[in-house]
């Protein structure tokens, strides 16, 4: 999987290309360690992303990770369907802002 990383100051855009899937998760999150301390927000652009399984939401939701705002942009119809199923059975982690946020403007 390649993951492009864009830096504008404060803040970073991840865009992978390809599945986000627990094969990939590790290469994900060190797309994301390797971030400059001085990124305090990072948006996952899903455009490129078709599937995505519960290795996205770990990316979301991950407890120790430094305190960074977290977005998302581009999801595609299965990013959405995964998530409505997380805020069902995950309410106190609040996925739900992942699909009401400004960020959550579905993939042309």
């Amino acid at each position: 999987m390649n993951v492009t990383t864009e830096i504008h100051g404060a803040a970073a855009t991840l865009t992978p290309h390809g599945d986000i899937d627990f094969q990939h998760l590790a290469q994900l999150r060190a797309s994301v360690d390797r971030l400059p301390p001085a990124v305090t927000a990072v948006a996952w652009d899903l455009r490129d992303a078709p599937f995505i399984d519960v290795a996205g939401l770990h990316l979301l939701n991950t407890p120790g990770d430094p305190q960074r705002a977290t977005s998302i942009t581009n999801l595609h119809p299965q990013h959405r369907r995964l998530l409505t199923v997380a805020c069902e059975v995950f309410p106190e982690a609040d996925f739900d802002r992942y699909l009401h946020g400004p960020g959550a403007v579905r993939a042309a």
